[in-house]
């Protein structure tokens, strides 16, 4: 069984660390009371969300109280200090209303110690009840802390938005037992469109390193090499003539369901056009199903060695034709090779490798709410019958790259405003080429549900 990642709660004494605990576990395990050092030793839950593949496990360690150092608290700190040493994530939770210098010594020593320099460290304000306030967290970002969570454990809120953020950083945690590949490119295209001839390409840069997979298809053939010190996982996928229903056409019904599961499964997409064909309906369709995934993506024009009385301007014409067939390609990369004669095929390599790398960028909260409160400080927008605000902002997503709004209205902003954010986001953040995704969540919407459910 491999080792699932570590997320420890920690915090000085009776900020809520076990209520939260039993918030996230759904079982009263850890002891909760109003009294300092209650929870003594380690506690650990694994955690399982169904219907997803998010599971860690949790554990609330005992509390920091760095001013009492007697012998007790003393074995309690080291004790505490080991787990967050093995963590993956901490959730470092703070009392939003009672903030102390205890709780501004433990932030000194996170950054003191070099063992926490590149830690995901989550800092959830703990009693954070009222929703209107949540734009008001300024002297915490003075303190220098990015990623910021207003929380409350005992009222549930904002713990479904703490599980995403946790599986926001664990999700690409390595097996420790086999290291899989780095991450996974699918190469699509219709019949005959070269998708064998650049696989084999692309596995030419160093076939000593090359191993292949046993596929559970025939027409299916899955390559890993290694590449500029990452392992790269290639997915061949059966050629798609179009769309046909099982009764129609049972093997390209097949092949068409084996190509959606390679483009969810994978981290980037290479279209493969024949440019000695151009871009027909279906390659239109394959384009904009790559896209509604919500992937990165990359598109190679083939055999453009066949292409004849060539200049130096041909291959921008040629962009501009599949500009005019294809939406949204102006962030695409588009790249002219020959994977028979290898011409560009190690330029397309790399240009893939740049764009999961940029695709996997991790922006904190506290450069997200100050970007965003600047680009609303500059521009007016929204509709003429609300003024937009946004309350919060935080990353929840990288492929796609996603981030999560809480608003005071969702009507409020139309698609012009929205396509304004996201222009933002692309400039500020070099989202180029990344699908960008923004989702709402209407805060009074929000509030009377949650009172809804309690009257219930």
């Amino acid at each position: 069984m491999n080792k699932v990642p570590i997320v420890s709660i920690v915090g000085r004494q009776n900020v809520g660390k076990s209520t939260l605990f039993n918030a996230l576990s759904r079982k009263k395990i850890a002891i909760t009371h109003d009294f300092p050092g209650v929870t003594r030793d380690i506690v650990h839950f694994v955690v399982e969300v169904p219907d997803s593949d998010i599971r860690f496990d949790l554990c609330d360690t005992p509390g920091l109280d760095i001013e009492n150092l007697d012998d007790l608290s003393s074995s309690i700190i080291e004790l505490s200090f080991h787990q967050l040493v093995r963590s993956e994530v901490i959730v470092y939770v703070l009392d939003k209303n009672d903030f102390r210098a205890y709780d501004q010594r433990l932030i000194d020593l996170f950054k003191k110690d070099a063992r926490f320099n590149k830690k995901n460290i989550i800092y959830c304000l703990n009693k954070a009840d009222n929703p209107e306030q949540d734009d008001d967290l300024e002297f915490y970002y003075r303190l220098g802390l990015d990623e910021i969570l207003p929380i409350s454990a005992l009222g549930r809120r904002n713990l479904k938005l703490l599980i995403e953020k946790i599986h926001f950083f664990i999700k690409n945690y390595p097996s420790p037992e086999i290291r899989g590949p780095d991450f996974k490119i699918s190469i699509v295209g219709k019949p005959n469109s070269g998708k064998s001839s650049l696989l084999n390409a692309l596995a030419g840069y160093n076939r000593s390193a090359v191993s292949e997979i046993s596929g559970t298809t025939r027409d299916s053939i899955d390559i890993q090499l290694n590449y500029e010190e990452k392992v790269i996982e290639l997915v061949d996928t059966a050629g798609i003539r179009k769309q046909s229903s099982k009764s129609e056409d049972p093997l390209e019904f097949y092949s068409y369901k084996r190509a959606i599961r390679s483009i969810e499964n994978s981290d980037l997409s290479i279209l493969l056009i024949d440019a000695t064909k151009g871009i027909g309906e279906f390659d239109k369709k394959l384009f904009s199903t790559i896209r509604d995934k919500g992937k990165p993506i990359v598109l190679a024009v083939n055999k453009w060695d066949l292409v004849e009385d060539k200049d130096s301007n041909s291959f921008v014409k040629y962009k501009d034709k599949m500009a005019s067939r294809l939406n949204s390609t102006k962030e695409v990369p588009i790249i002219s090779i020959s994977a028979k004669e290898k011409q560009r095929t190690g330029k397309l390599l790399g240009v893939c490798v740049d764009l999961v790398d940029r695709s996997r960028n991790r922006i904190t909260t506290h450069e997200l709410n100050t970007s965003f409160k600047k680009w609303m400080e500059e521009t007016k927008i929204g509709s003429s019958t609300k003024r937009p605000k946004i309350y919060y902002v935080t990353q929840i997503s990288s492929i796609p790259f996603k981030v999560l709004l809480f608003v005071n209205s969702k009507e409020a902003f139309k698609s012009n405003s929205l396509n304004y954010l996201k222009k933002k986001l692309l400039e500020k953040f070099q989202l180029e080429g990344i699908p960008i995704e923004i989702e709402l969540r209407d805060k009074e919407k929000l509030r009377l549900k949650n009172q809804e459910k309690k009257k219930s």
